[in-house]
């Protein structure tokens, strides 16, 4: 089931061994793998951010496209295209980042199912192993919770008006039951990386509201067409 993710696995599972021998414990050094994991799709998920962002900045202008040409929809699928290639939009982007997450993801269950029988840790002492599932379902609630939380958090204060309280709430529980069911039954190893993920993005979220991160956020917004300035 996993072959196509074998060596992906196989990596992880290197990499979770040396962590292992400075950790000395199981579950924290799963939580520094994860955030080994995720300091490297940083890249990815800056680059997913800065779209989302730019498309919240050019929809006055869309609005105004979508008003002009509503009769006439192949100039507007054109004007819109052109709008999108000028403010540098790449509307594909973020699914193409969301498709190269996923093996990742496949492969730390694989992980955990097939070696997860040798680990255990004081970090999460209600269960035998880390193969096995939460009976509790602790993590998988947390990292319910902690998804969620992100999800409804906009990326600034700007954006707080822009998408309304019930379509964010609608679109943070439809990916909390989708991974809910994934992890309910999943490895409690897999619920731990996930919960650790969950807040690693909830601590990004928090980033891009600073002076800091809303500079790096906007960093090349000057290319944007003079309107939107």
């Amino acid at each position: 089931m996993y072959t196509f993710v074998q060596p992906v696995i196989d990596l992880l599972a290197s990499l979770l061994n040396v962590i292992f021998q400075f950790a000395q414990d199981w579950g924290i050094a799963i939580v520094l793998l994860t955030l080994f994991v995720r300091g490297l799709l940083f890249p990815l998920n800056l680059r997913t951010a800065r779209q989302t962002m730019l498309q919240v900045l050019i929809r006055p202008e869309l609005k105004l496209l979508q008003e002009r040409y509503k009769d006439d929809e192949p100039k507007l699928m054109q004007e819109t295209m052109n709008l999108y290639q000028k403010a540098g939009v790449k509307p594909l982007s973020m699914f193409t980042t969301a498709i190269m997450q996923m093996p990742i993801f496949m492969a730390m269950y694989g992980l955990f199912l097939t070696h997860g029988a040798a680990m255990s840790s004081s970090f999460i002492p209600w269960v035998v192993s880390f193969a096995q599932h939460d009976a509790w379902h602790i993590l998988p609630a947390l990292a319910a919770g902690l998804t969620f939380l992100t999800g409804m958090i906009p990326l600034t204060g700007e954006m707080l008006t822009d998408t309304p309280l019930i379509q964010r709430a609608l679109t943070s529980l439809i990916m909390v039951a989708f991974f809910l069911m994934i992890l309910w039954k999943a490895p409690v190893a897999l619920g731990l990386y996930w919960t650790t993920g969950s807040l690693f993005s909830l601590l990004e979220r928090g980033f891009y509201r600073t002076r800091l991160g809303k500079k790096v956020l906007m960093r090349g917004r000057a290319e944007l067409p003079a309107s939107q300035e």
